[in-house]
């Protein structure tokens, strides 16, 4: 049975559902795989459930129920893992269970961006101050003083603060939540966007000539999309699937930076947006 369930594993997953969530759910799986009245619709509801209790935490605003929140993320999103896992170990699918997944990925993600912005809003009615502060702070309890300490003269600097108005949380998260929707269409739906075609490449001396001195501007682009693919697979969190964006909302709640949070959401997933789509034009994308 043991070998059955580990076979059960996404062979081709995320980077941190590969590193984390998948092989704690197939743990949390093994004693309840057989019981025939658990079902993956509704483990992927009680992973729903978790979410929405991740929200409410992310709704008081305060930093104890942020640190909630983010293992409920954890949470929710191994339970998440569990469902599919236990659909293929007993071989039970359905486009019922698909769709159930796929809705409930989706209500969670407007969830955990609206309630945080709400508990943001909520504590910060005006205004807010912005600065490096927070990063130090959370180095500094959870090293301990003696481990981190910073220089009189850098934790001066640190103390500067801008004034920013409240409202500008609601748009960052409409532009974050907007984003991971559509890089959910573009990576789950399996948009096809066929590479350029060759069509109007040139033959014989003409091409000859072309590969001895390739445009500027295309080896320009070239160079640009295989930095970006590069950076890609470095640097895994940066992948935004779906364990990545839990991982990165669990992160900075943790600091206590729902605004950088938004804002992180916001320029990567814009990014990825127009990245995207053009890389795969261009054939720099990796396979799903």
């Amino acid at each position: 049975m043991n070998a059955k369930l580990r076979d059960a594993i996404k062979k081709k997953d995320g980077w941190w559902a590969t590193l984390f969530s998948g092989p704690l759910a197939n743990i949390l799986l093994r004693p309840i795989c057989d019981i025939s009245w658990i079902t993956p619709n509704l483990i992927t509801v009680s992973s729903l459930g978790i979410g929405i209790l991740a929200g409410l935490c992310f709704a008081q605003g305060k930093y104890s129920f942020l640190v909630i929140g983010a293992f409920l993320v954890q949470l929710s999103f191994v339970v998440d893992c569990m469902d599919g896992q236990l659909a293929r170990y007993r071989q039970q699918f359905s486009k019922l269970g698909a769709w159930l997944d796929r809705i409930s990925d989706r209500v969670k993600d407007f969830w955990y961006f609206f309630t945080l912005a709400w508990g943001f809003y909520s504590i910060h009615p005006q205004v807010f101050f912005l600065g490096p502060k927070n990063l130090s702070d959370f180095l500094a309890f959870v090293l301990g003083p003696k481990v981190f300490q910073l220089p009189a003269f850098l934790s001066m600097c640190l103390m500067k603060q801008s004034e920013i108005s409240s409202w500008i949380i609601w748009p960052l998260a409409m532009i974050a939540m907007f984003s991971v929707f559509l890089i959910d269409y573009y990576v789950n739906q399996d948009m096809k966007l066929e590479a350029a075609p060759d069509s109007h490449a040139p033959t014989g001396l003409a091409m000859t000539e072309a590969k001895q001195s390739p445009s500027f501007a295309l080896n320009l682009i070239k160079s640009f999309f295989k930095f970006g693919l590069n950076v890609y697979k470095s640097v895994p969190i940066l992948r935004f699937n779906i364990g990545e964006q839990a991982l990165l909302i669990s992160i900075f709640c943790l600091l206590n930076s729902v605004y950088h949070l938004m804002c992180v959401f916001a320029l990567l997933g814009t990014f990825y947006l127009f990245y995207w789509p053009v890389a795969k034009y261009f054939g720099f994308s990796p396979e799903k």
